[in-house]
């Protein structure tokens, strides 16, 4: 069934098509940025909320005051995440707070007196001057609400989350208590074997090969990195418990020393990824 090709040694003939090969860094005569989106991997990676309109981030002393007025206030605010917060915060934790309304009527948005208000101060002006007609009639909500990630996240204890554009486009375990922002890019998962997965070299050359860059950033993006990349197909349950173990002692080692040091995430892969003695240089090649 399979020929090679003399006259394009880099190709063979399989049931008389023509096929390229991709060597180990994904440098051939296919062009590796036109991978397909997967249907395997559709509706697990999402892009987080978009608010528009400043109004809706707030800072933790009013959070707060409002709920020290009203408890019932404590539903509709929460840790807003994004991209600086994920890469510079130990274990990324964010320090701003969003009024979330999700898709709550009018009606039902107003009950929560001392938000509603704030949001009819601050965002209402600026979005009746937005040309699309969902922000002006919607003024209450956040612009893109992300229906799908928050059923898909839902009854998850953690996911995981990468900023969008960063120098390392490393995942960490986030809470799903948090609200992500569009800045982010979060997989909905708790399974620490996809986080090894993610990880990996392999995933990462992966990604270099399909990414956006900014200056010298990576821009991590869910329709082309995560949604095209083929993960392995039917691993013995003995490689999957190795990675995942794998993964949780990279996790743990990790959130130790950032909360031991005070850093992010950046700053721990700026000071020991490229240092062969170090634990976290021994982790990854270990999962690699």
């Amino acid at each position: 069934l399979v020929n090679w090709s003399k006259q394009k040694p880099n190709q063979f003939i399989l049931d008389g098509q023509e096929v390229s090969l991709i060597n180990s860094s994904l440098q051939s005569t296919i062009k590796v940025t036109q991978a397909v989106r997967l249907k395997a991997n559709l509706n697990q990676c999402f892009q987080g909320v978009i608010p528009i309109g400043m109004g809706f981030i707030i800072d933790e002393y009013t959070v707060k005051e409002w709920i020290k007025q009203d408890s019932k206030n404590q539903e509709i605010l929460k840790l807003f995440s994004m991209g600086a917060n994920l890469a510079k915060n130990p274990l990324g934790k964010p320090e701003r707070w969003i009024i979330d309304f999700n898709e709550m009527s009018l009606e039902e948005a107003s009950n929560y007196q001392l938000p509603f208000t704030h949001i009819k101060q601050n965002v209402k002006p600026e979005r009746e001057q937005n040309r699309a007609k969902r922000a002006r009639d919607y003024w209450w909500q956040l612009f893109a609400t992300r229906p799908a990630m928050r059923k898909a996240i839902a009854n998850l204890s953690c996911c995981f989350a990468v900023p969008e554009v960063s120098k390392w486009a490393i995942f960490i375990p986030v809470s799903t208590e948090w609200l992500s922002g569009n800045k982010t890019k979060v997989v909905a998962t708790e399974d620490y074997y996809i986080l090894g997965i993610l990880l990996s070299q392999v995933h990462r050359i992966w990604m270099n090969a399909q990414k956006s860059t900014l200056e010298d950033r990576t821009a991590y993006t869910h329709n082309t990195c995560f949604e095209t990349f083929p993960f392995p197909q039917n691993p013995s349950k003995k490689i999957v418990e190795t990675i995942r173990k794998t993964a949780i002692d990279l996790h743990e080692y990790r959130s130790q020393e950032m909360e031991k040091k005070g850093w992010g995430i950046t700053q721990l892969y700026n000071q020991y990824y490229h240092e062969p003695a170090s634990k976290l240089y021994k982790l990854h090649q270990k999962l690699d």
